[in-house]
């Protein structure tokens, strides 16, 4: 990807999507179960994000593919899923960022939340 998106950005876009996920009963209840630290949780995002849309190979996109699932052992629903996609998406729109940017981030994430759906 040509464009790259801003650390400043992407710390902002993960802090908001969490504040938004976190008023989900199911994510507050299923973070609490698993013993989430939330803030660990989001620092990997953050470093996730930043080389989703720097790195753009087959070959990144399948390690990205290899990490999704080492870090996701269990199956997610497709209305879960649909709900966590939902409110990244709902994140990033009102985020001012390159609409290419966005797009293409919204496209890889969907590409690889499919591969634990």
């Amino acid at each position: 990807m040509s464009t790259l998106l801003e650390q400043e950005k992407v710390n902002e876009m993960v802090e908001r999507f969490y504040d938004s996920l976190l008023q989900d009963s199911y994510y507050v209840s299923m973070f609490k179960e698993r013993n989430v630290d939330i803030e660990l949780l989001k620092e990997r995002q953050r470093v996730f994000i930043n080389r989703l849309v720097s790195e753009d190979s087959p070959q990144e996109q399948g390690k990205q593919a290899n990490q999704v699932k080492e870090r996701h052992p269990f199956q997610i629903s497709p209305e879960r899923a649909a709900i966590w996609f939902g409110k990244l998406k709902e994140t990033m729109d009102e985020m001012e960022m390159d609409p290419s940017v966005k797009e293409r981030l919204k496209e890889k994430v969907e590409f690889l939340l499919k591969k634990i759906v």
